[in-house]
């Protein structure tokens, strides 16, 4: 694969209860790293972990935006463990000058869409034939009476990090010089 002389690098942030997954593009065809990181703590050491684990992100990877889904942002407002991760995430984006975007669930459907996708589980099926190396991570067709496995949240973030590369193109953080 040829990546052009600038492609940026985005972080697509799933935000969870107490984790969160994440994917990291290199352009828009190479999905350079996805995964989850989870932090079981409460009170000040929830924030602790969630900012060690964040800052782990940012330092290896230093992209050029974060992009988050709309929704979740908004949810921390009445979300304690949620608001306690966008408050760490708004504080470290300042430190390191990343701009956070958002992006709507509508835009993310609208993605996948086109590939004939309804369900989250279809999404992470496609997505899984587009970058086969999430194969193995795929997680079992989920019953009705079952909770969502937890890679779901590293299939979301992937999920997000097409989207904004699919609706967002236009606004690309400038290349540095």
């Amino acid at each position: 694969m040829n990546l052009r002389i600038y492609d940026p690098t985005i972080l697509a942030i799933d935000l969870r209860h107490r984790r969160f997954g994440y994917a990291v593009f290199e352009g828009h065809r190479h999905l350079r790293d996805s995964g989850q990181r989870v932090y079981r703590a409460v009170g000040e050491a929830e924030a602790a972990m969630a900012s060690k684990r964040l800052a782990i992100l940012l330092k290896s990877f230093s992209p050029s935006a974060i992009v988050v889904k709309r929704e979740r942002w908004d949810r921390a407002q009445t979300s304690s463990h949620i608001s306690a991760l966008v408050e760490v995430m708004t504080q470290m984006a300042s430190t390191y000058s990343i701009p956070i975007l958002l992006i709507g669930d509508d835009d993310v459907r609208k993605t996948f869409h086109n590939l004939g996708c309804e369900t989250r589980a279809e999404i992470a099926t496609a997505l899984a034939r587009i970058f086969p190396e999430l194969a193995w991570r795929l997680p079992p067709k989920r019953r009705a009476w079952q909770s969502e496995h937890p890679r779901m949240a590293m299939f979301d973030a992937v999920a997000l990090g097409l989207a904004y590369w699919q609706h967002q193109s236009t606004k690309l953080p400038v290349p540095p010089e």
